[in-house]
């Protein structure tokens, strides 16, 4: 085997896009590479496709875009080199049947596959519905079923996964815990930033906390700051909003002094990965997060953060925070410690290494 390992690394989205990808093969990559394992990719998403993808409406563009997009995918799959792994992350196309990843199955090559969301669950995009006939939700299953490992964020995820593929791998969300520290000293200002970071496509979850944040604001004044690609307003709140941009990500987010984790009660809800929540804590903000899905396991009551079931519960929870300084600050540092030890991409990025070297070590058939 040559001394440095080859990764094509198949993903559904550009770089420096998606959070899931950045956070998982695109953060890897960095640290492989110094480790003597390269890692090339080979995007579905163009920036022009993802510039209208998750507005409303625009549908001709979409598709034309999108039939664009699978052409130039197609293209460079033919004309790509055989790696030594093949690294796939969700699905080498956000629509259609698994096409691209039959083809490179045949290349006859280890396929490790890397999943950190419920794809096989059927889900209808707020913002995409119209798609949803062409997302081929069965498809995953047959991703576990081709790949030689897989790589899961939670334990549920990677249950289901364990019953089409019996080399399955719990491999959680990371942080780059250099980049994401919190601050030395939090900036005077007149009232506490409350903070929500996301994409249009879960931004509707902040509607979850809206009544009872009205509530709070009666008693306690605060800024809702909402770093996210849609302006939204909503009355009785003092909302502040950011687009987002990766250099500015890390400053908005220092200044804050509460992060939210709002989730709509929805079939993909108990299956979820928040890595919000890791965000929030890494920079060592106290959470508020809905008790769903990886919050469960995360949010630690009343040493982290608070889980909340109603809307009682958010107005409860939000006036204790908000009214006491220095519970944020003992929140906040015990929130850094518990990502220091569970989630730092130096505890595992070992890991992710040897698996990859243990694959490329494997060899493979070509399925008939």
């Amino acid at each position: 085997m040559k001394d440095r390992i080859k990764v094509l690394a198949i993903v559904p989205y550009h770089l420096d896009f998606c959070a899931g990808q950045r956070f998982r093969i695109e953060l890897w990559a960095k640290e492989l590479g110094n480790r003597g394992i390269d890692v090339d990719y080979l995007p579905f998403t163009t920036e022009k496709l993802t510039d209208v993808l998750y507005e409303a409406g625009s549908n001709l563009k979409k598709a034309s875009l999108m039939l664009s997009a699978f052409g130039g995918q197609l293209a460079r799959t033919f004309r790509a080199e055989k790696p030594d792994v093949v690294f796939l992350y969700r699905e080498a196309a956000i629509v259609g049947p698994a096409i691209i990843e039959r083809i490179v199955r045949r290349w006859g090559v280890p396929i490790v596959y890397d999943i950190d969301e419920p794809l096989f669950v059927p889900y209808v995009s707020p913002s995409n519905g119209h798609l949803n006939k062409l997302k081929f939700f069965s498809k995953v299953n047959r991703l576990f079923e081709m790949s030689d490992m897989v790589f899961a964020v939670n334990k549920a995820i990677a249950d289901h996964a364990a019953t089409h593929n019996d080399n399955v791998h719990i491999v959680p969300m990371t942080v780059d815990l250099e980049r994401y520290i919190p601050a030395t000293e939090k900036p005077k200002k007149e009232k506490p930033i409350i903070t929500w970071v996301g994409t249009s496509t879960n931004q509707p979850n902040i509607d979850l906390a809206v009544p009872a944040l009205r509530r709070v604001r009666e008693e306690i004044d605060f800024t809702l700051r909402i770093i996210a690609d849609d302006p939204q307003h909503y009355d009785g709140l003092d909302v502040e909003f950011i687009k987002w941009d990766f250099d500015r990500e890390v400053p908005l987010l220092q200044e804050s002094d509460i992060g939210i984790v709002p989730v709509k009660d929805s079939v993909w809800s108990p299956w979820k990965f928040f890595f919000k929540t890791i965000q929030f804590f890494s920079l060592g903000l106290p959470v508020v997060g809905t008790a769903t899905g990886s919050n469960l396991e995360i949010i630690e009551e009343g040493k982290t953060g608070f889980l909340v079931n109603s809307d009682e519960d958010w107005f409860d929870k939000m006036k204790i925070l908000l009214s006491d300084a220095s519970m944020r600050r003992e929140f906040g540092v015990n929130a850094r410690k518990m990502v220091e030890q569970r989630f730092d991409i130096e505890k595992q990025i070992d890991f992710v290494e040897e698996r990859i070297r243990e694959l490329a070590r494997k060899p493979v058939g070509v399925p008939a």
